[in-house]
């Protein structure tokens, strides 16, 4: 059955591909009306292009002109017809999805004159946006204090502690170049880019249209560089001087983290034919941030840990209407995890491994100025490994005799390791195959008509063997919870959308439907619940299967943008919007085998979470270079997985264990706030944001595992709303950049976040979330020199980061101790540390 449906899929694929041109990348519009200086009445006929590029068209009887699948970038544009003098616009700059509107004046002139040159002014406000929208252009990125196109996200309006108005961290759907790079088992953006490869990222907030899909909270659109017909490179290295974060596998001595990153692109056949490669390193990689059991924390590595990502680019145009492109995505990472519990003991920690490659085959076929279609296919692996040992295979763990009572277990305190190898094994295979179809037409200057088919086809691997130690006080209750599974599957999942942009002078509307299919392809024993009086047994059933039902849904989409006046834009967006859980979380030990401990039981029968969310923001314009925007949201989240926890009472224990988890679809968050958002366009010297976010988040779960760890500490699971992890309730974010170019420039991030909650341990009458850590603060300064030596432009820069040095603490325990009674460091933030580095573009 399985190689039969993949068969099919296959062949389905081939059939797109043998009768259409294939495609990659997210796209804009150009358009406007031309008329002539002295009459004022449009021009028909003139011939408005972007040179060096087949894209072009002429302008009807009405003077208007479009031009539809422009890669977002910045251009040159011009407008021309005998007659009439030349107009060149230039710096008109193309965004995803967007129509960029420019218009042109020609003068009549009989004599052939030189073209009239106009720098074109980006627009402060886009009048087509309906949603929360940020767009980060390629020289933000190169100026900001920030290595990673992650902790670009962090730092946008809304987003607090990595989380995107109060989701979770797999709500968001991360994309480049229109393909994803998500994690299908665990949920993760699987791959990292060196910035210099990324020419403009769009990052939504407030809902987004309905061709993105099996997302709950946002969207982060990454477009990548293409080569031209002009040779271009680039190398930066540069060094970080950790300062207060002595390396935890040494000696305490601090070793400087070593970054380098290159890119090459030019031609390599008569200006079809192009390629850009771009690659980065960092090494030794040793602290980034990461959560788990809903707690922030760094990951500390040992010093000989490294990460490399490569992205390698190759275009050709066999024909003004057609452009093909290849594409490949390489990241690998090795590290050693630090545990701090095993301090004494680091030899027994095991070498971890991660690799994601993404190869993808793409191309356009214009079929007018107005029509194209496309089709996106790709196959994306992520590949992890932890090279420990079973729990089985362990040699037995010693514990230091700290409370002197003759034994050396897990109670003893502070729980330092002696002897022994951490029981963790690893082996995670995924490969996701995605096929789409897209039309695009703007069948009138007011209907953009964009229509699609999606599916993708998984192959998912899982081998995990861990023994987690818990720090309860239950003498019946298990101090390890195995984390024991394997399973194989190959679920698929298809989607079909329809939207229609509809403009007028007065008002923009992005109206869509979305529907969406999943098929798990799994089934799983009967779990059977039996009621004796008042109290509720589970009863295994290994004698009979139950299919896991395909899931669907439908989810309307609706944007309005209505300009209130010249410089004030009303906008107003409303969704459903629909996720799968992770499908860890589907099929992790859904065979329900007996193991010791806790196990986690996944169920391939879990609903999709669903979004409710509608937002309302209001745009104004209070100069050419400054504007103004505050928008009020709110979110309403159900079916969110969670887990319940059932300790056995009796004597027959169906599991050969105390207790069983099992994920359900359980937990429900609801989140409101506002934002407030400033930004300058550069002028004088100056650019800048400046953004405050008030937010409250209320659920019964902020995290997958939230429940079990509660039961682990015999804590009553309460069924009231809770503020979830989190609930900050004011985030502030300025960045200031200051910019002449003989001087160079200096580019200022500050970021100041009120407390997160946490839990305080008050017994079983403890509520959640009930107490506040301190709050966090960080300014990070950016600045560089650059220099012009013929074709070459040399330059040198450096960070100070965290230049303050201002103790963040991360987590706390339950009472409210940072790092716990073992003083753990992943608890603080990075402290001050320097970055100094040099590169070379030309």
């Amino acid at each position: 059955m399985v190689s039969a449906f993949k068969r099919y899929f296959m062949i389905f694929l081939i059939v797109l591909f043998l009768t259409s041109w294939v495609r990659a990348g997210v796209t804009g519009t150009l358009a406007g009306k031309v008329t002539d200086t002295e009459t004022k009445k449009p021009i028909v006929g003139v011939n408005v292009f972007i040179p060096n590029t087949y894209l072009g068209a002429a302008t009807d009887e009405n003077g208007f002109y479009i031009i539809t699948n422009i890669p977002a970038n910045t251009y040159q544009v011009n407008a021309t017809m005998m007659g009439y003098q030349t107009v060149i616009q230039r710096e008109v700059v193309i965004l995803t999805d967007l129509r960029t509107s420019i218009d042109f004046s020609l003068t009549p002139s009989a004599i052939e004159m030189s073209p009239v040159v106009v720098i074109a002014k980006a627009p402060m406000i886009h009048k087509d946006v309906t949603t929360t929208t940020h767009f980060i252009s390629s020289q933000e990125i190169k100026h900001l204090p920030v290595q990673s196109f992650q902790e670009i996200v962090d730092i946008q309006p809304g987003v607090a502690a990595g989380h995107i108005r109060g989701g979770r961290k797999s709500e968001v759907l991360y994309l480049v170049d229109g393909i994803p790079i998500q994690e299908a088992i665990e949920g993760k953006a699987g791959s990292e880019l060196p910035n210099s490869s990324i020419i403009a990222m769009t990052v939504q907030t407030g809902g987004f249209n309905a061709e993105y899909g099996n997302a709950m909270s946002g969207v982060v659109n990454i477009l990548t560089r293409e080569g031209t017909s002009d040779f271009s490179a680039k190398m930066e290295f540069n060094v970080v001087d950790p300062r207060e974060n002595p390396a935890p596998f040494g000696n305490g001595v601090s070793t400087f983290d070593r970054f380098g990153e290159f890119n090459v692109g030019g031609p390599i056949w008569r200006k079809r034919i192009n390629y850009f490669l771009s690659a980065n390193f960092i090494y030794p990689y040793t602290r980034w941030k990461d959560e788990q059991f809903g707690n922030r924390m760094i990951v500390l590595a040992a010093n000989d840990s490294y990460n490399y990502n490569i992205n390698g680019k190759v275009t050709f145009y066999p024909h003004q209407s057609i452009k093909l492109t290849t594409q490949g995505l390489l990241s690998f990472w090795s590290w050693r995890e630090y545990d701090h519990k095993w301090i004494f003991n680091l030899d027994g920690l095991p070498l971890r491994e991660k690799k994601s490659y993404r190869f993808s085959f793409t191309a356009v076929h214009t079929l007018s100025p107005k029509t194209f279609f496309e089709i996106r296919l790709s196959q994306y692996n992520v590949l992890k490994s932890i090279l420990g040992h079973s729990f089985s295979d362990t040699p037995n763990i010693t514990y230091f005799d700290y409370n002197l009572d003759g034994i050396e277990n897990e109670l003893d305190w502070p729980g330092y390791v002696k002897t022994g190898k951490l029981p963790l094994w690893l082996d995670h295979e995924e490969v996701q195959t995605l096929g789409r179809f897209d039309f695009i037409s703007q069948i009138n200057p007011h209907h953009q008509i964009k229509t699609g088919i999606h599916l993708t086809y998984y192959d998912l691997y899982k081998k995990n063997v861990q023994a987690m130690y818990l720090t309860t006080y239950d003498p019946k209750f298990p101090q390890y919870i195995t984390y024991d599974t394997e399973y194989n599957y190959y679920p698929w999942r298809g989607a079909f959308y329809i939207q229609d942009k509809i403009e007028y002078e007065g008002m923009v509307v992005n109206l869509g439907l979305r529907y969406d299919y999943f098929d798990p392809q799994a089934t799983r024993p009967a779990l059977e619940e039996k009621i004796v009086g008042d109290q509720s047994e589970w009863i295994l059933n290994n004698d009979k299967t139950v299919p896991a039902a395909p899931k669907q849904q439908v989810s309307p989409r609706l944007g309005l943008a209505l300009p209130v006046s010249d410089t004030d834009i009303l906008h107003v967006n409303y969704g459903l919007f629909f996720q799968m859980p992770v499908f860890d979380y589907l099929y992790t030990n859904s065979n329900l085998s007996a193991a010791q401990g806790f196990s986690p039981l996944g169920d391939p029968d879990l609903k999709p979470a669903k979004t409710t969310m509608w937002e309302v923001s209001y745009k104004r314009l209070l100069s050419e270079s400054m504007m103004f925007d505050a928008t009020i949201f709110y979110k309403d989240i159900s079916n969110l997985v969670d887990a319940n926890t059932f300790k056995n009472q009796t004597k027959e224990d169906i599991y050969g264990s105390s207790g069983f988890t099992r994920f359900v679809n359980l937990a429900v968050v609801s989140v409101y706030g506002l934002e407030f958002y400033l930004k300058r366009d550069y002028n004088k010297y100056l650019s800048g944001k400046l953004s405050y976010t008030y937010m409250i988040g209320k659920g019964t779960g902020s995290s997958e595992l939230e429940k079990f760890v509660w039961t682990e500490k015999n804590y009553q699971v309460p069924v009231d709303l809770y503020y979830i992890s989190w609930d900050q309730r004011h985030t502030i974010v300025l960045n200031v950049d200051i910019r002449k170019p003989e001087w160079g420039g200096v580019n200022i991030l500050w970021r100041w976040n009120s407390p997160l909650p946490y839990t305080h341990n008050e017994g079983l009458s403890t509520i959640p979330n009930n107490a506040r850590m301190d709050p966090t603060t960080t300014l990070d300064i950016r600045f560089n020199k650059g220099f012009k030596l013929g074709s070459f432009y040399p330059y040198i820069f450096g960070e100070i980061l965290n230049s303050t040095d201002h103790l963040n603490i991360l987590w706390v325990d339950d009472t409210g101790l940072s790092g716990g009674e073992l003083d753990d460091p992943s608890a603080i933030d990075n402290r001050l540390h320097f970055r100094l580095g040099a590169g070379i573009d030309f």
